[in-house]
């Protein structure tokens, strides 16, 4: 099969600014433009590092942020061989190691709480000398999930559940823009019956995210919906 061109991924920043010890506002930057190739930790590393530089502007420190990344299949046949799901990367930073890792990740769009696939997370070290580190904090997990397409192209937000104190953390504001054949695609609903191709969505992974730790697939990570009761690991 023709290896066509990495379609357009949209990145956008979310910034959580602590104002008080008791009110707390968030900002999310607009999306970046279309990025093409792949992404590394380095590029994720820049992005924080961008958000807290935005953020020291308007405040000495804030409690969490975050950046995130998506990709959508790149062929019809990879669109198919993912059962219908987008690859999710969230990147998040927070001053309370407690908060991590996340609870879950989850889409909330036409009045449904879609919760994603956790594929893989891991802790990744933020370098003391950053602003990263000064402004948002010195604890960041990356991980990966899974999303379906049809609520990545919903009106609604790309949310995160910390594992304390903090829940419905907006990380994105959907929709998303997915490629042409995938938007020509009248019913984008994951079927029920269906499961990821796992080789398939790792071997995504290593072309979209180079440099990130390959994951292993978590079984215990797993949500237990209908709808991927069936993937196999």
């Amino acid at each position: 099969m023709t290896r066509e061109p990495v379609m357009p991924r949209l990145v956008a920043i979310l910034l959580l600014l602590l104002l008080s010890n008791d009110a707390l506002a968030q900002i999310m930057s607009k999306p970046r433009p279309p990025a093409q190739g792949a992404v590394s930790p380095a590029d994720i590393a820049e992005r924080l590092e961008k958000s807290a530089n935005e953020t020291a502007r308007m405040v000495p420190k804030a409690a969490r942020g975050s950046a995130i990344d998506f990709a959508w299949p790149m062929t019809a046949e990879e669109y198919a061989a993912t059962a219908k799901h987008v690859l999710v990367l969230v990147s998040v930073v927070t001053q309370d190691a407690a908060e991590l890792p996340l609870r879950r990740v989850h889409i909330r769009a036409g009045g449904k709480d879609i919760e994603l696939v956790r594929l893989s997370h891991e802790l990744v070290g933020v370098s003391k000398g950053s602003r990263t580190f000064s402004v948002l904090g010195p604890y960041r997990e990356d991980g990966f999930y899974l999303a379906p397409a049809d609520a990545m192209m919903a009106e609604g937000y790309l949310q995160a559940d910390f594992a304390t104190r903090r829940s419905d953390f907006n990380l994105y504001k959907l929709p998303g823009t997915a490629p042409d054949f995938i938007r020509s695609d009248k019913n984008p609903v994951p079927p029920p019956d269906s499961k990821p191709d796992l080789a398939v969505v790792k071997a995504m992974i290593k072309r979209e995210y180079k440099g990130f730790k390959p994951p292993t697939f978590e079984r215990a990570m797993l949500p237990f919906t209908a709808r991927l009761a069936g993937l196999e690991f």
